[in-house]
């Protein structure tokens, strides 16, 4: 073992009093910790605060959130949360704590989902430098030296900007809590190994190691991290340390099963169900193993060098097309190789360097795209975890260098700079995530010809939240261009601004174009409305039947009510009036047009008070109903 990093001295005598001897009190230190996590709380807030007005985005949040009737309408689907699963994850913890967000502050807002993460992530900072001083009780080297390394591991977790992904991002709630348990269970597996072994606290850790897996898969790593806990003590790996992980080992191949069954596509015989809708990951096929390993050797290096400088972060790293020679990916399977060395070669010459690379390895390793899951070669939330490790080992070193006097003043300058930069471009990168106009257009920007998801996505959020239609026509146009054939979104897209344009026909082509590719109820559903709102309703007819006959049609009360706008427009009188019955009476629709059309059906079959009741209704619904308000008035019936 090198000089640099000694096994622990038992002392034998008192030491003697040094330079370095700090005499201190309860009191002293008790106020100490208090003001160090007020420090990495006005930190926290100074690098995430400016995102708590930050708008849900089109990017699972509507899964997770806004379309999720678990935390749209939390009453009564607290048990469900356990029998299903969200964008085929298993995470009910995760999905229980943003319920729980929906009952104290409603779901309508992003900005309480955010404060939570947030608030989350500064805690699992404090838990950070917790476990930094609990590491350093078995490094040698001094208490001033021991308190910079520990404070700097956490301001660095507190604020580099590869953690805004996991705490502004509302879906990523999974990301800031399955570490807060995670680092609980470490602490918890440090008090088992240093305090006598005594069993309540490896089986805390063991609880709080489940916690963690039921708010996110990336947790079942948790076992092997335990080892390099076992490594930087120097327990002897006997039978007894392998004996007491089998439960963590079992948790973690129960979990590993349980995604493996829903990612494929299974519902665990029927216990499990999805809730919202699902996307749909999409990832280069037919692709080698080699090129695959390549691929893991460049998320790997590109890891590491985001570590020192995080430019050009973005959030979602397309693959290359694999059938083209990329230098970067073989450069970076050199780099993974080079470094995984370097830890192996210094298993026993130091224990620093081995256990930082190791811990990152171990927990980055399920999502290096060995194997491939999603469309993504990397992803910046995938690093909240494995960076502790990093962060760790570049602390020490930093503390290394200070201690020399002709560096000291340098390294103190460059350390301040360098933290500086990096909170400027956290506070950068939370605006990125302000809405789904500025994360897409910051996808556009950093790859302007390859990510036919972002223009989508642009375009669907311009045209619907912006109004801005020309803008919502030009990125959907670019995104079929780039060729994008997921859905039917840009195309979607493109019928709806040409429709709100007034331009029927070119609504109408896009719509069929829809219908060639993607023919499903909401297809024909969306021309047979369109043919009405351009007022030809005997060619809306036949696609609102047809909608009605396929499968998964979420919008049936939308459908009956339109088919009986068409039928009451082309004199089908009888058949309208029993289809707004079944629009409104049997699937609640409130859609005022409805009411008014149904009182217009009632009256030419001459049911005038009933007619009088549906437009009153109608009214109620929307007071500034032009046609209600004059049908009123024409029947002489004060509103």
């Amino acid at each position: 073992m090198s000089k640099k990093n000694k096994s622990p001295k038992v002392e034998t005598q008192s030491p003697k009093a040094t330079s370095e001897t700090v005499i201190t009190t309860p009191s002293n230190t008790s106020k100490n910790t208090i003001l160090t996590i007020i420090a990495f709380a006005v930190v926290v807030l100074l690098g995430f605060s400016g995102g708590f007005s930050n708008q849900f985005v089109d990017w699972d949040d509507h899964v997770y959130v806004v379309d999720n009737i678990l935390v749209t309408h939390p009453s009564g689907h607290w048990l469900e949360a356990w029998q299903s699963h969200v964008a085929s994850n298993y995470h009910p913890l995760t999905m229980w704590s943003l319920m729980l967000n929906a009952v104290m502050s409603g779901a309508e807002s992003a900005r309480a989902f955010i404060v939570t993460n947030t608030f989350i992530h500064f805690l699992n900072v404090i838990l950070v430098w917790i476990l930094a001083q609990k590491l350093l009780e078995s490094y040698e080297t001094g208490e001033r030296q021991k308190k910079f390394i520990a404070i700097l591991t956490a301001l660095l977790f507190a604020i580099h900007p590869m953690r805004v992904e996991s705490v502004i991002w509302v879906s990523e709630r999974k990301d800031v809590l399955y570490v807060f348990f995670l680092l609980l269970g470490s602490l918890q597996y440090f008090k088992y190994v240093d305090k006598g072994q005594k069993v309540i606290h490896l089986i805390f850790a063991f609880l709080l190691y489940l916690a963690s897996c039921l708010s996110k898969g990336q947790a079942v790593i948790f076992p092997l991290v335990l080892f390099l806990f076992d490594y930087w003590r120097n327990r002897e790996f006997s039978i007894k340390v392998f004996v007491e992980k089998i439960p963590f080992f079992v948790v973690s191949v129960v979990f590993g099963l349980i995604a493996i069954n829903i990612q494929g596509g299974g519902n665990l015989g029927g216990m499990i169900h999805p809730i919202a809708a699902t996307g749909v990951a999409f990832k280069p096929e037919d692709i080698s193993y080699f090129k695959t390993i390549t691929y893991a050797g460049y998320g790997f290096m590109m890891y590491w060098v985001h570590l020192v400088a995080p430019i050009g972060l973005r959030s979602m790293y397309m693959y290359e097309d694999p059938t083209l020679f990329h230098s970067e990916y073989y450069l970076g399977l050199v780099v993974m190789l080079g470094i995984l060395g370097w830890g192996i070669f210094n298993i026993k010459r130091n224990k620093l360097i081995a256990f930082g690379i190791g811990f990152f390895t171990v927990s980055i390793i399920l999502v290096l795209q060995i194997l491939q899951v999603g469309g993504a070669i990397m992803a910046d939330r995938y690093t909240y975890l494995p960076y502790i490790g990093l962060f760790f080992m570049l602390a020490v070193g930093i503390s290394k260098l200070i201690d020399n006097p002709k560096m000291q003043q340098a390294v103190w300058a460059g350390c301040i700079v360098w933290l500086g930069i990096l909170l400027v471009i956290t506070r950068k990168q939370v605006g990125t995530w302000q809405n789904s106009g500025t994360l897409f257009s910051r996808r556009i920007e950093l790859a302007p010809e390859k990510d036919e998801r972002a223009y989508s996505a642009a375009g669907q959020y311009y045209g619907a939240k912006e109004n801005n239609l020309d803008l919502a026509i030009a990125y959907s146009e670019k995104a079929i261009q780039l060729g994008y054939k997921i859905d039917v979104t840009p195309l979607g897209n493109l019928a709806s601004a040409y429709e709100r344009k007034g331009d029927y026909p070119k609504a109408i082509e896009y719509l069929t174009k829809a219908i060639q590719q993607f023919p499903s109820a909401d297809t024909y559903l969306n021309r047979g409305n369109t043919y009405l709102n351009a007022q030809m309703p005997d060619k809306a007819l036949p696609d609102l039947e047809k909608a009605l006959t396929m499968p998964e049609n979420k919008r049936i009360g939308v459908n009956y009510g339109s088919l009986a706008t068409a039928q009451l427009n082309t004199n089908r009188t009888e058949e309208a009036l029993k289809n707004f019955n079944i629009a409104i009476d049997q699937y609640g629709s409130q859609n005022p047009e409805h009411f008014y059309n149904r009182g217009v059906t009632h009256h030419k079959l001459g049911h005038l008070e009933a007619a009088i009741i549906d437009i009153k209704r109608c009214l109620q619904l929307k007071p500034d109903h032009p046609q209600a308000t004059q049908a009123l008035s024409l029947l002489g019936v004060k509103r």
